[in-house]
Formats: C-alpha cells, structure tokens, sequence
C-alpha cells in the first residue's frame, strides 16, 4: 500500500495549526475579558463611589431631619405647643447640629413665631408673616411631611438650603431649618477615582449644587442638556436617569465613564465621572502585550512542530512492525526503543505483554490458589474489626446512659430547686413583711433627731435584705412560670415621673446626677414589670459609676418606643456583655468591688423583658460608660392619671372599721398598729372563730378585711373573708396579704392581693382604693 500523506508531513501541519489558532484565539479572549472586566471593574468603582455619596448626603440630612422631630414633640394633635420647650429644644438643636444656622418655627395659623440662630438674636412674639417661598415649603411640608427648598448661596459663596419638617396633625406647625451645605462640598471634593476621575452633585431640576471646582457651581449651572445627564436620562425610565455606570460626554466635551446615584429625600443625583482613556489605558497596554506574546508563541510554535513531528514518525513505524511480528505468533520477538517517552513505554508494554501470555498458562492455577488466600486472609480482618467495632459501640452506649441519668439527675435537683424557693416564699417574707411596717411605725414616732436617723439606718438595711430576698424570689418565680403578664396601656411619663422620684435621693447619695427625660408616649406593657426592669437598670447603673451622670429616656423607632438608660460608668468588655445576664455573675475592680448584690438584677432584667416580649440591647465602651436599650410597642395615648398626695390615702382610711388576721403576732402586731397610727378602729386576730366572735360585740359591719392567705395546715385567708361576710351579709372589700407568687384562681369579688414585704405606703395606696375606689388608684405590686 503507498502511502498518500506521511506521518512527519501529516503532524507537522496539524500541530503547527492547532498551536497558533490556540494561541490566536486564546489572546483574543483574554483581550476581550480584559476590556469587559476593566469596563465592570471601573464601572463598579463608580458606582459604589456614587452611591457612597448618596449615602453620606442622606444619612447626613437624616440626622438632621431626625434632630428635628424631637423638638416637635412638644407640638402634639389637640394640644396647644409649648413655644417655651420648643425654643429651648431648639436651642438645643443647634448645638447638637453644627451644620444648622437658623431654626424656625411656624404655627399652625401660618406665623412665624421663634427664631433661634447662631448669629442672630433669638426672637419670639407675635405672629410674623412668611415670605412666599417659605409659605409654599410648609404647604409642601404639611402635605409630605418633610419637604426640601431649593439651593441657595448665602454672600455668593456659602450654599444653603431650607428643610421644613411639619408636626402631626392638621393644626400642627412647622420647623424650618437653614442647613449649610458645605459639608455635602467637602464630601464631595473628596471623592477621586483614579489619577483625575472626579464627583459632582445636582439638584432635581439639574442645577449644579456640589463640584470640586467651586467655580462651577457659583455659576449656577443647569446641566439639564450636558452630555452625561443627557445619556443617563436616555437610558432611564421616566425621568430618572440610568444608575448603571455608560460611556457617556463629560462637562469638558472628552468621553467618559459615569455612573449616579440618587438621594431620596430631596431628590438629587450624585454623577462619579472618569475620563474613558484613563479608564482603558490596562487594556490598551493588554493588548500590545498580548500581540507580542502571540508573536513570539508562533515562531516556538512551528520549530516545535516540525521536531516533534521527526521525532515522533520514526518510533511509530518501529512500532508497527514489532506488533506484526508479535501477531504473527512469534512471542519470543522483543521491541527495541530508545526515545526516552510514551513511545518506550509503549513498547516496553508491547514486550511484557509477550512475556504475559507465554507465560499464563503455566502459572494461571498458582496465580488462583494465590489470590484465594488473599481474600480469606482479608476477610478474616474484616470480621475481626467488626468485633471489635461492636464492642465499642456497646461501650458507648453504656456511656450514653450514665451520662443520660446524670442529666436527669441535674435537671430534677434544679427544678426541686426552683420549687423551694417559690414555696418558701411565705415563710421568707412574712418575718420580712413585719419588720418593715414595725421599722416604719416607729420611724413615725420617734421624734429625736439621733434616733431618727438610727431608725433611717435600719430602714435602710431592712429594704436592703427586701431586695436581696425579693431577687432571690423573682428569678425563682421567672424560671418556674408563676409570673403572669398583666399587658395594658402605660404612660411612660407618669412611670419615669416614679423613677426620678425613687431614685433621685440614691444618684445624690452618691454625688451623681440623675436625669430623666419626660416622654409623652404611651406603650403596651406590663406596668409593675416594667417598673422594676427600669428600676433595677438606673440602680445598676448608679452602682457602677463613680462620677458623671445616668440619663433616662425614649427614642421612637418606628412602631416602637426605645427606654435607653445611660451611664458614665467604666463600662463592659466585649468578653463579658453576654455572662453579665447571667445569675450570680459579677464583675471585678474599680467601684464593682464595692457593689452589694447577688448578680441577679440584670438576669432578672433579661427574664422580664423575655416574658413580655420587649427587646433588650446593649452597647458598651470600657472607660466610658454604657447603655442599656429596652423596645417595646407603642399604643394610643390615653387619659391621664390622677395625681394622689402621699396623705390622700391615710386620710382616706381615717375612721375605717378593719379586720386584721394573721397567725405571725410579729405582723399582726405591726398591722394593727399601723392601721391605728392612721386612725382606724382594728380588730386583730389569729383566728376566724375569735375575729366571728368579737364581731358579735360591734354594732357596726366590717369596713375592709386584711388578711394573711395561710393560716396554719386548716386555714386560708380565703376562708376568713367567707366566714366574715356571710356573717355580716355584706360584700366587704378585703386585701390578701401573702408571699406566694400565685394568686388563688379566681379571686373572690372584691378582693385584691398584695405581695409581701409591703411597705406602709403601698399597703396604704391598695386600703384606700379598696375602700375609695373612685379617685384613688392601685399601687403596682412587685411581680
């Protein structure tokens, strides 16, 4: 057979074209991602560079526009403002907003009726007259809410621009604020891309407000037809430009990249341009280095096709007569080749296989016998590590049941713990219970100023212990579920009224200063809980700063209503913001060593505000203090809460006819003798058959009933009120005073309880309500 195309000629052509057309194809699409990915690269630093700006512009007209409202909460619907509040919280503003002049605020009739600016002398009286630009920003405000006027430059150099922002309601008013926008110019002028890429800004209508050619801008140019907004508006929809970075005209007539963002509130464009042949200047230089790559990879490319080709034909050819040998039947025929590659191999794979089948036939039964033993001799393995494997399985599971009975073990002891502690809650309190009311008759009594103080001492040791058991107690009842949510309306400011006035003399003491700010808002809670996460917030926070200030107040955050206590304290470190909601933990040095607590006020915080489902946040720096966060959801406003002098409820008792029992002498003693210091006519006993008694000697039915709810293994306060009343055939109001968490299911009709230890003051709020239940209120009972 003659050949048509020999081997040499045949791979010659055929590596020398597969090599350069790789290579060809390979350079041009490397040149081709290289253009697309510098495009997409340079078009996604634009973009962010653009959307960086939006950003800084319109988180820095938020902060102002959110400054602004909390001087309109003193302009609520159906109430006149409080032109006196809003220009002190307008002061306040322009301290706390350096980039605002002047503040404004325009009634509900239209007049303008305070101005506080910085350079200007603050003025408030009678109505004054808009200009016609201002008038037709608060219409707009009215209508929107917020509304932005136009750029303007104060002495043709310093821009400006007025924000109007409009209180709740038809009738409310506006604040006008003159915002100077040369802070939005230094942003701005800040922001370069590349050796001379460039950002500038405009307003809805396209007037020039911010370019780092100040020039420009004080020519008050309208870049309605300039080339970049002309090719953005293009590509957009409905009049807002396209977004995506585009080749685009610059404002020098050269091609360039351009990419805009937008702000939102007052509806202006931020442009990021750079010039188009610095952008393209890595592919051009791509390109040429490619080409010359090409260049020189084809001249190696044909050198090496013709060498492999030569020395690739001559092997094949021996090859090929040596497996014609082989196929002849000749398996003694070797094949010799000294090429050093695949080729030798080849051969040498042609040779063994010659030897192979000469050779099979005599060692084919060894070959068998050999590999039979092999597999036994593996199979045997197998089995012995799957014994093996069983028994450490059965080992682990013995394991496994240990360690299962040891946390049955644990989790029966804390829940026999946590069932101790909520039934010894009688037998803690009620000694408890009766050395407060003593402690507070005789601090009524003794008048001698030494004495006076020494009873004030021990006062103050006896609410002490209070807290430290009633701690105890609440973490007992949180964990077993005994506390139930009593979830209603609440005016946070009557609640923070109650925090400065508890808490006041406890910052002073220390030589703190305890502010609170009012809030009018209202929220949707439990007003005894939220009481003490509070309370025990502001104490937290006053154990733990040495000098400075707490701080108390509320933030809207949409829906919401956030509490936030501050501090000046040493702060937490990030190591230890999550252990300190643990039970028992306390931290170490500085003022924390001086601190008395068992560690469980803010697990007894982080319980409560789990129980009624308000979020709780922390933030805080080491040596500067921190602050603790409480959400929870706003409601209605509601009416207002009838204030009660502290003496309304003792003189509202004067004269009362009441029932005492209870079968501890210690706070039967004290009960009656507190309810005579207030004029009251007592009758006080331990049990149902001696109280029935002495009623047969009085003319007159019971007026109130106070009584303990355990009375020895045969008797319950429940059975007292009963016995008393169906004896008088009236329905007397009574007051079940008891340790326990949980209130007997249901109560009788007119019938309230009250947790021990009660203080004389809330005993005397919760006597008065039952007797007075107009215009007298129940005080909250610790959960």
């Amino acid at each position: 057979m003659k050949l048509r195309r020999p081997l040499f000629r045949k791979y010659l052509g055929v590596l020398t074209g597969l090599i350069v057309g790789t290579l060809v194809l390979a350079s041009a699409v490397q040149v081709l991602f290289n253009a697309r990915a510098q495009r997409a690269q340079v078009g996604e630093v634009l973009a962010s560079e653009s959307r960086r700006a939006a950003l800084q512009i319109q988180s820095f007209l938020s902060d102002i526009t959110a400054s602004m409202g909390w001087v309109l909460d003193y302009d609520q619907p159906g109430q006149d403002a409080d032109l006196a509040a809003i220009r002190d919280e307008s002061q306040r503003l322009l301290r706390k907003e350096p980039a605002i002049m002047r503040v404004r605020y325009v009634g509900g009739d239209g007049c303008e009726r305070i101005v506080v600016a910085r350079v200007e002398v603050d003025r408030r009286g009678p109505c004054a007259t808009l200009a016609p630009a201002d008038a037709a920003l608060a219409r707009a405000a009215r209508a929107r809410q917020l509304a932005y006027g136009t750029v303007l430059f104060r002495d043709g150099s310093e821009p400006f621009m007025e924000i109007a922002l409009a209180a709740r309601g038809r009738a409310g008013g506006v604040l006008f604020a003159q915002v100077d926008l040369r802070q939005i110019h230094d942003s701005v002028s800040a922001i370069h891309v590349g050796r001379s890429g460039f950002a500038f800004v405009t307003d809805a209508s396209w007037q020039l407000v911010a370019h780092p050619d100040q020039s420009l801008v004080l020519r008050h140019l309208n870049l309605g037809g300039a080339g970049a907004v002309r090719d953005a508006l293009a590509a957009g929809r409905a009049g807002a430009p396209q977004q995506a970075a585009m080749l685009s005209t610059g404002l020098d007539e050269r091609r360039v990249l351009s990419a805009v963002a937008s702000v939102p509130g007052p509806h202006w464009w931020v442009f990021v341009q750079q010039p188009a042949r610095e952008a393209f200047d890595p592919i051009v230089a791509s390109l040429w280095a490619a080409a010359l790559v090409a260049l020189a990879a084809i001249a190696c490319a044909v050198g090496a096709s013709y060498v492999l080709a030569r020395r690739m034909a001559s092997p094949i050819l021996a090859l090929r007569a040596g497996a014609a040998t082989i196929a002849a039947g000749d398996l003694k025929a070797r094949i010799a080749l000294g090429t050093g590659d695949e080729l030798e191999l080849l051969g040498s794979d042609f040779n063994r296989m010659a030897e192979a089948l000469g050779q099979s036939y005599a060692g084919l039964e060894a070959k068998v016998e050999q590999r039979t033993r092999a597999l036994a001799e593996a199979g045997e393995q197998v089995r012995r590590q799957a014994r093996q494997l069983a028994q450490v399985n059965a080992e682990l599971s013995v394991r496994l049941e240990e360690l299962a009975v040891r946390k049955d073990e644990a989790e029966r002891a804390s829940a026999a713990k946590t069932r101790f502690l909520a039934a010894a809650s009688h037998d803690l309190m009620q000694p408890m219970h009766a050395v407060g009311l003593l402690v507070g008759i005789l601090r009524r009594r003794i008048g001698a100023p030494e004495l006076a103080a020494l009873v004030h001492k021990v006062q103050a040791a006896v609410q002490g212990m209070e807290t430290l058991f009633g701690s105890l107690l609440d973490i007992s009842k949180l964990d077993s579920g005994a506390v139930k949510a009593d979830v209603r309306t609440v005016a946070l400011q009557d609640l923070l009224g109650f925090i400065e006035l508890n808490y006041q003399p406890l910052a002073q003491e220390k030589g703190l200063r305890l502010r609170v700010a009012r809030c009018r808002a209202h929220v949707r809670t439990d007003p005894a809980l939220l009481e003490r996460i509070i309370g025990n917030l502001v104490t937290n926070a006053i154990r733990y700063t040495d000098s400075g200030s707490v701080l108390v107040g509320c933030r809207r955050a949409g829906a919401a209503v956030r509490i936030e206590v501050w501090d000046t304290g040493m702060g937490i470190a990030p190591a230890f913001q999550e252990q300190i909601f643990e039970e028992f933990f306390q931290l170490e040095g500085g003022a924390r060593a001086g601190a008395k607590g068992l560690g469980l006020g803010l697990s007894i915080v982080k319980r409560s505000a789990g129980l009624l489902g308000h979020r709780l946040a922390l933030r805080s720096t080491p040596g500067r203090g921190s602050v603790f966060a409480l959400s929870m959801e706003r409601a209605g406003q509601g009416a207002p809460a009838e204030h009660v002098p502290a003496g309304a409820f003792e003189e509202a008792l004067r004269g009362a006819f009441v029932v005492v029992v209870d079968d501890d002498g210690d706070a039967r003693y004290a009960l009656e003798q507190l309810l005579h210091l207030w004029g009251c006519h007592v009758i006080a006993s331990a049990s149902l058959v001696d109280v029935l008694d002495q009623l047969t000697r009085h003319l007159r039915p019971p007026d109130l009933i106070l009584t303990d709810l355990r009375l020895g293994p045969a008797l319950t306060g429940l059975a007292v009120i009963d016995g008393v009343r169906a004896v008088t055939g009236e329905l007397t109001p009574a007051i079940i005073l008891s340790g326990e968490s949980v209130a007997p299911a249901p109560l009788p009709a007119a019938c309230a309880m009250l947790l021990k230890p009660a203080g004389p003051r809330r005993l005397a709020e919760l006597c008065a309500a039952m007797l007075v239940p107009g215009p007298v209120e129940q005080a909250p009972a610790r959960p």
